[in-house]
């Protein structure tokens, strides 16, 4: 606030070196009135003086003739450029700090900390993507698939391999044994159809002639009989096709006697002919009749080597104590009638019947016979078959051994060397 000062007539200021001495001064001003009013009156003129001094020094500062309004607007222009000064110390520090943000990490500046990140990523990706890439001509995954086409594919190892082990004409082939091993089981099979076929022949017409009773098949017969009785032990087999019996010494009817440990006896006929007829005075029923009368048996059973019975004896047909079956020198047929008889035997020393259905033995024996055919023949096959199929594995496994190989390669081609 500006103070108002009333100068009187008889106001008067006397200067004397520093000493300043007026007389009959009047100032209108509330700030003065207000600080003289705040303090006793005897520091009245102390105050006053302290207040012009600070005042005289103020004017003297900002120079002489300056009223309050224009230290003000000095003031205000002073603070306004000190104001626009630290603005532009701020903008700079602003702008300095923008530009070295940019320099680090604006990824479109090549320079930059990110941009440099940038370019060596898409380099490595390059490089991955181009060592990858299948229609790379160098790169690894072409690489891999060539040497995988090499093995698999047309022409390659495999096929070659396969194409060795499958030949039918190549030296020791898979196919190629195969093949020799199937000839060779043909030619046997024909050698024994020939053979078969002759000695058949030959039987015909020794029977014809009445001078052979098939000693061969009595022969077979004999050896199949004392194998099976060496399990049911304590059986004993005896052959007296060229004794006399009971019946007199001219009925040598009956070849073979099988005693069983239990006491009861066994008398088997051997045929090796054409037809056996069933009933009558030639029939096979009435001959196995007289066969248990001449060898004292309680069982009878005639063995043929040949399907000679009637056709509604089949394979295996019971007729009372008498039992007639087929047997080609296999002996399963020869097996089942052996312990038949010894069951049959045993329950009628116990004083009961064999319970058993006879139909279905029979039915049941034919399809074991059926059956054990093929499982032979089977088994022959398989055992060819399995030579050829050791081959072809060992060539797998030396092609499973490349290819493991070849994944090794491709694996340490893709790691990442020390340091990268």
């Amino acid at each position: 606030m500006t103070a108002n000062v009333a100068a009187l007539p008889s106001t008067d200021i006397r200067i004397d070196g520093t000493t300043v001495v007026v007389r009959d001064l009047t100032v209108d001003d509330a700030g003065l009135a207000d600080l003289l009013a705040a303090h006793p009156p005897a520091e009245h003129a102390s105050l006053v003086a302290r207040a012009l001094a600070v005042g005289a020094r103020g004017l003297v500062t900002m120079g002489l003739g300056l009223d309050v309004a224009a230290v003000d607007a000095r003031v205000r222009a002073t603070l306004a450029a000190a104001v626009d000064e630290a603005e532009r110390r701020t903008a700079e520090l602003l702008d300095a700090g923008r530009r070295a943000f940019t320099e680090h990490f604006d990824p479109e500046l090549r320079s930059s900390a990110v941009g440099r990140a940038l370019h060596e990523f898409g380099e490595w990706r390059d490089g991955l993507l181009g060592s990858l890439d299948p229609s790379g001509a160098d790169s690894h995954t072409t690489r891999f698939l060539q040497q995988l086409h090499e093995v698999l594919g047309p022409d390659g190892s495999l096929d070659h391999r396969l194409a060795e082990a499958l030949d039918p004409d190549a030296d020791g082939s898979g196919l190629s044994r195969l093949s020799a091993s199937i000839d060779t089981r043909f030619t046997e099979l024909r050698d024994l159809i020939v053979r078969t076929q002759g000695r058949d022949e030959g039987r015909d017409e020794e029977a014809a002639r009445g001078t052979a009773q098939g000693l061969d098949y009595e022969d077979v017969v004999e050896a199949l009989l004392r194998t099976e009785a060496a399990g049911l032990g304590g059986c004993v087999v005896e052959r007296v096709s060229r004794e006399h019996g009971a019946l007199g010494s001219q009925s040598a009817v009956g070849d073979l006697v099988v005693q069983f440990p239990g006491g009861g006896r066994l008398v088997v006929e051997a045929k090796n002919q054409a037809r056996v007829g069933l009933t009558g005075a030639t029939g096979i029923l009435d001959e196995l009749d007289r066969a248990m009368a001449n060898r004292d048996a309680g069982f009878a059973v005639c063995a043929s080597k040949r399907d000679a019975f009637p056709t509604e004896v089949g394979t295996f047909g019971l007729y009372g104590d008498r039992l007639l079956v087929v047997d080609d020198g296999d002996g399963i047929m020869l097996r089942v009638a052996l312990r038949w008889a010894q069951a049959a035997l045993a329950a009628r020393a116990e004083g009961r019947d064999l319970a058993v259905d006879a139909a279905f033995v029979a039915e049941r024996l034919d399809r074991i016979r059926v059956l054990a055919g093929r499982l032979t023949s089977s088994q022959k096959s398989l055992t060819d078959v399995g030579k050829s199929v050791d081959g072809v594995r060992e060539a797998l496994r030396e092609m499973r051994a490349e290819l493991v190989e070849l994944v090794d390669d491709v694996r340490r081609e893709l790691a990442p060397s020390a340091g990268a």
